[in-house]
């Protein structure tokens, strides 16, 4: 059990400190620009929402990636793992420019599902153009991160992360307020920085990757001709988990809608409290990769009796950590927000946002620990399900029966968000139940 937790540990730490400095960064980047207006933190959350959909696609893409490289590196074929990633990279950094070209045509109409504002659809359309273009860096950038977790190394990616969100903050502050008689860009700024941060992060990932002591230092980056069967196979688990992960994305551009219905300083408000709430999600994200490499790597060497120790464990560190940021909460979040803003009545609406998230923190940790056991065992479109369940189940219509039918106070939308991640987690939970998933060499010794 020692061993199985030190495991754990070495994946979920340099994860959650990913994490924690992506949202660091995400955090000081809001802060700088919560002291521009209103209507430019507002530009800023709806570009958020555009390029948080494209990013998580891909992002589910890597995880298909990650599960396949996950079974070579359990039986130790490190050359398997190199032919996968690099027919990855022929495979969906094509996806992920033609995606690109349909954001650039229709960025206008997508923008348009959120709010019906003009003067909001000039200025996020405005800003969506300056740092569109460097979109598809990151889908190269989550393959990358897919390579290393699988072979559990979550320790460079960390690195990487924290090399761009270092340029991100110093470029951030310098492109936005200027240094000495240089006056800054102001939010054109942000889309700079941002953009060299991508060039950075992607640069940093292949020199670990292929560099000196790189995870395959001595392979050549030749692209090899494309494995039909490989090729499905990372579609098989990447298109559901893609689906998966921006399904939340797509929902929120329905939910940004009705939070419009509030007015600008609840919706400004809105994008304050999710970046504050970043550290419930540094601490959660953790979880769903170190599911996916463990199981994945136990399954590859045939270790069942690895497989059902670690989902143990990781539930036990998933409610340790279910506690601290529920105390984080509680105790931190005025704080936080005057990190982020000087706007005391744009604190009071997002402080109530925060403090009715505690209530989500238990099913948000351990429902992606469900998710990572349920893709592995081979179950690949299930955390779909369950996901777009309680997005377009409960999250989404509810959301505009109280908001946009009924006309009730902002929280009761905060409570039906509480409600969506709680019937998440209790499908997952059932379904693996009923499906055995942790009695899975049984089912393939009686198959």
């Amino acid at each position: 059990m020692k061993q199985t937790d030190r495991k754990i540990l070495r994946i979920l730490i340099p994860v959650i400190l990913e994490n924690a400095l992506m949202t660091l960064s995400t955090m000081i980047l809001t802060g700088y620009i919560g002291r521009l207006t209103v209507s430019e933190i507002s530009y800023y959350g709806l570009q958020n929402r555009i390029y948080g959909i494209y990013y998580m696609l891909f992002k589910g893409i890597a995880v298909g990636v990650l599960v396949l490289i996950g079974a070579a590196a359990g039986k130790g074929d490190k050359e398997e793992c190199h032919r996968l990633l690099k027919n990855s990279y022929v495979d969906v950094f094509p996806a992920a420019l033609l995606l690109l070209g349909l954001v650039y045509l229709f960025s206008r109409p997508i923008l348009s599902i959120m709010t019906a504002d003009p003067d909001l659809l000039d200025g996020a359309e405005s800003f969506l153009h300056q740092t569109m273009w460097f979109f598809p860096l990151m889908s190269v950038v989550a393959l990358n991160a897919s390579a290393f977790q699988a072979n559990g190394n979550t320790r460079t990616p960390m690195m990487i992360a924290a090399l761009g969100d270092l340029v991100n903050i110093v470029l951030g502050y310098v492109l936005i307020f200027g240094v000495g008689e240089f006056g800054g860009f102001g939010l054109r700024g942000a889309a700079m920085s941002q953009n060299i941060s991508f060039v950075v992060m992607l640069l940093a990932g292949f020199f670990f990757l292929y560099g000196r002591h790189g995870l395959f230092e001595g392979h050549l980056l030749l692209f090899p001709g494309m494995r039909l069967s490989t090729v499905k196979e990372i579609y098989r688990v990447g298109i559901p988990a893609s689906l998966e992960s921006s399904a939340w994305q797509i929902a929120t551009i329905f939910i940004s809608r009705v939070i419009l219905l509030y007015g600008k300083d609840t919706y400004a408000a809105y994008q304050l409290g999710l970046q504050a709430e970043g550290f419930c999600d540094i601490m959660s994200a953790g979880f769903m990769t170190a599911a996916l490499s463990l199981s994945s790597n136990a399954l590859g060497a045939g270790d069942y009796e690895a497989h059902r120790v670690s989902y143990q464990r990781l539930v036990h560190f998933g409610l340790i950590i279910s506690v601290i940021t529920m105390l984080y909460l509680v105790f931190l979040s005025r704080f936080t927000l005057h990190l982020l803003t000087d706007k005391e009545e744009l604190v009071t609406i997002a402080l109530l946002y925060m403090r009715l998230m505690i209530l989500s923190q238990i099913p948000q940790h351990l429902q992606k620990i469900c998710a990572g056991y349920i893709r592995t065992a081979g179950y690949a479109k299930t955390p779909m399900l369950i996901s777009l369940t309680g997005l377009w189940v409960v999250r989404v219509p509810l959301s505009i029966l109280a908001g946009q039918i009924l006309h009730l106070p902002v929280f009761w939308l905060w409570l039906i968000f509480d409600l969506d991640q709680w019937t998440r987690y209790l499908l997952a939970l059932w379904l693996m139940k009923k499906d055995k998933i942790l009695q899975y060499d049984t089912k393939l010794q009686n198959a």
